[in-house]
């Protein structure tokens, strides 16, 4: 039964926060992704520190676009190359929200949550639940093309 919940939680977006902090904190480095004033997407990589009071912390970056205030995607990855091709040790935490002053740095408020380890749903299982998803987005941009 543990195993059900966990892969429930590493396959699809959460509109709860509960956010592992001690697996937040095994990531290096965080890249901040938005939509810019201009309609395109941008992307801004940054250090982060996770407080004692369970606060997500984020360097500004060196940028003249507009954060604060703004709604974001923040993600957290890691990834690790084998030596004779491919890749291991895959995981991210993909942490949506709103960016605010803290004393120079940005705050993240946590709205929801998407993430995946590879160590808890293997990479083929994860493309077998996302297959009936991109189904269901098919079918909603058809319907709503018609």
């Amino acid at each position: 039964m543990e195993t059900q919940q966990k892969t429930r939680r590493f396959s699809s977006k959460m509109r709860n926060t509960n956010i592992d902090f001690d697996r937040l904190t095994s990531f290096k480095y965080a890249i901040i992704n938005a939509i810019g004033e201009d309609g395109f997407p941008f992307s801004l990589p940054t250090d982060f520190e996770v407080t004692p009071q369970k606060e997500i912390i984020l360097d500004k970056p060196v940028t003249n676009l507009p954060l604060l205030g703004r709604n974001v995607g923040v993600l957290f990855n890691h990834i690790s190359a084998i030596p004779t091709g491919g890749y291991t040790d895959r995981r991210y935490m993909l942490v949506s929200g709103r960016l605010s002053d803290q004393k120079g740095k940005l705050k993240l408020d946590p709205e929801s949550i998407t993430e995946w380890d590879e160590k808890i749903l293997p990479f083929g299982e994860l493309c077998a639940k996302a297959a009936p998803q991109g189904q269901r987005y098919l079918q909603t941009i058809r319907q709503i093309e018609a």
